[in-house]
Parts: structure tokens; C-alpha cells; sequence
């Protein structure tokens, strides 16, 4: 098939877009003038240069494609006035899909996220595709502009177009760059991490959310959602797990009340200054929260698989070490650059 994806720069959207041309797919991507497709280096593929907002340029790059991966979107827990995230998050959904629909394409994903799940402090709960968001409840803007763009999708699906929504985990693994999911294991490894506040969430492998995001397009269901979890793990045993195999000391748990108390203040000193936050409200608020999740339904409809936490830990500090982001200053690193 010929298979348009967008957000193949990113750490997900790249990884796709290698597996589906080890498949002998043959891929299209849109990507902005200013994105970087370094990360695509020895992937065949052309480009629509364009912006996922941009109809007439989702137009022309559906145009001539049997399907769509529809990866792109915006992860962030600053303040967000001029509403960005919802509009890629969400609005981009219905832009991209939209004109896949009237393409015509044959097959469809949506990468969504086991944010629009919400989550839950304290105790944790592990859920399926069936149990109920509290998302807006919670108001979180990421999680909330991640359940529009799923609910534009299944909209859609009701409305004839062919699209299955995955639904990854906390991704890590080799190939992310600073602002990814992955670049928490170097920042940990780099000890750049002052404390942690403890919360829960599904960690996965970027190889094996691509894997499954192949299957779900060459057999998935249309209308139908699966969750790509992977190692359901308290935020404090996964600190403390990529620090012990890095050879460094866990950060601090940091109590939620205080951090809240932190961030507040963070955010204020940024707004006074002018420059982003490097702390949110938000941010502490999502990573107090518990998503754990089952990728039954995923495992038993499309073979997905889950390789062990240790393997994916192991290739993210090597890749780092690799390109130069991470120096081997202790044992345990100096042994993964060794080998």
C-alpha cells in the first residue's frame, strides 16, 4: 500500500514509518518546511510539505495513498492560551482524517494515548478499552485535546471511513531526541531529574507501538481501539530501576502538595519573565495520576507483544550513548557502550 503518515519526525511517528517500509509499504509524509526528516535517513519515501491544520495540504497529500497513519500531535503541560494543543490534537484529527475519508483511502490509524483515559490518584486501577475517561473531568488540556481527537476519529468511523485508533502507553526506546517521552531515561541517566512525584503509568517500547501500529492498519478494525501498554509501573520502581541500570542515585520523591506549591510558583516567576516554565501545575497534577492498562484486546487481535522493561531501558541508554547525548561516566554505562 501507499501509506501517508504524519509526525514521522517524531519518536513514534519515525518508528512507524520504518516498520511499514520493512513491510514493503511504500510511504508519503507531511511534514512542515521546518521539520527536520533526519530521523527518516535511509527510509524511502516522498514529501508533501504542509501543516496537519492546512486542508489543502492534508488534500494533496492523501491524494494517490491507499492509507493513512496519522501520528502528529503536541504533547505539552504548559499553559496553552491561544488553544494550539487542542487545535492540532484535535482539529488536526478531523483535518487529516477528514480528507482521507473523502480520498477514499482503504485503511486508517489514529495514534491516540492512554492519556485520554485520565487516571487515578492513589490506588491504581488497571484498565481496558471500555472503561470510562475522566479526562475532562480532570481538565488537564493535554488529556482533554487527546479525547477530542479520538472521539473526531470514531466520528468519523461512524460516518464510513475505515480508521482504527491505537492507543500507546508511555513510550520509550532508541531514536528519541530531547523533548521525547524516551529523553526521561537520559535525563534520569544525567541526573538532570531533582525529584519525582509518584504516580503510575504503562511503559512501552517505540519498536513494538510501531509493530502495533502496522497491524492495526493492515488488520485492525475499523471503529475499533487498542491500547499498546507495556509495564505497568509506579513512577517511583521506574526511577529507581533506569537509575540502577545507569549506575546513578534516584532522585528524591517529591510530596504532591509541595511540588504543587513549586510549579505554582514556577509558572509565576515564568509569566513575570516571559520565558516558558520548566515546572506546571499540570504537569505535577498528570504525573500524580495512575493509568495502568491491559493490551489484551491488542495482543489477541493483532499479535501485539511487549519486550521486558530491562531491553528497552538497555537500547534507550545505548542509543543516547551513541550519539553523544550521554557520557559513560559510570560502570554500569561503560558496560551497554562496551557492548
Amino acid at each position: 500500500m501507499r501509506v501517508l503518515v504524519t509526525g514521522a519526525t517524531g519518536l513514534v511517528g519515525s518508528a512507524v514509518a520504518r516498520e511499514l517500509s520493512s513491510r514493503g509499504h511504500a510511504l508519503r509524509v507531511l511534514a512542515r518546511d521546518t521539520s527536520d526528516l533526519a530521523s527518516l535517513e535511509g527510509v524511502p519515501h516522498e514529501v508533501v510539505r504542509g501543516d496537519v491544520l492546512d486542508r489543502a495540504a492534508a488534500a494533496r497529500a492523501v491524494a494517490g495513498c491507499d492509507a493513512v497513519v496519522h501520528t502528529a500531535g503536541l504533547v505539552s503541560f504548559e499553559p496553552d492560551p491561544r488553544g494550539r494543543m487542542m487545535a492540532v490534537n484535535a482539529a488536526g484529527v478531523e483535518v487529516v482524517l477528514g480528507a482521507a475519508r473523502e480520498a477514499g483511502v482503504r485503511r486508517a490509524v489514529l495514534t491516540s494515548s492512554i492519556a485520554v483515559l485520565g487516571g487515578t490518584r492513589g490506588s491504581a486501577r488497571v484498565a481496558d478499552e471500555t472503561a470510562p475517561s475522566n479526562a475532562d473531568a480532570l481538565g488537564i488540556p493535554y488529556l482533554v485535546s487527546k479525547l477530542r481527537g479520538e472521539e473526531a476519529a470514531l466520528e468519523l468511523a461512524a460516518r464510513g471511513l475505515p480508521v482504527a485508533v491505537v492507543r500507546p502507553g508511555y513510550v520509550l526506546g532508541p531514536g528519541g531526541r530531547r523533548g521525547t517521552s524516551a529523553a526521561t531515561v537520559l535525563a534520569l541517566a544525567r541526573r538532570r531529574v531533582p525529584a519525582y512525584v509518584d504516580g503510575g503509568t504503562a511503559f512501552c517500547d517505540v519498536r513494538d507501538v510501531a509493530r502495533g501500529h502496522a497491524e492495526a492498519l493492515e488488520r485492525g478494525r475499523p471503529g475499533e481501539v487498542y491500547l499498546l501498554g507495556g509495564h505497568n509501573l509506579s513512577t517511583g520502581e521506574f526511577v529507581r530501576r533506569v537509575c540502577g541500570m545507569a549506575g546513578v542515585r534516584p532522585p528524591p520523591r517529591l510530596p504532591y502538595r509541595a511540588a504543587l506549591a513549586l510549579a505554582a510558583a514556577a509558572q509565576g516567576l515564568a509569566r513575570a519573565s516571559g520565558r516558558p516554565p520548566r515546572l506546571t501545575v499540570d504537569l505535577v497534577r498528570a504525573s500524580a495520576l495512575h493509568t495502568w492498562v491491559t493490551s489484551a484486546r491488542a495482543e489477541r487481535e493483532l499479535g501485539y507483544a511487549v519486550r521486558p522493561f530491562e531491553e528497552t531501558v538497555r537500547d534507550t541508554l545505548r542509543f543516547y550513548l551513541r550519539v553523544g547525548a550521554l557520557e559513560a561516566r559510570t560502570h554500569e554505562l561503560r558496560a551497554l557502550a562496551a557492548r
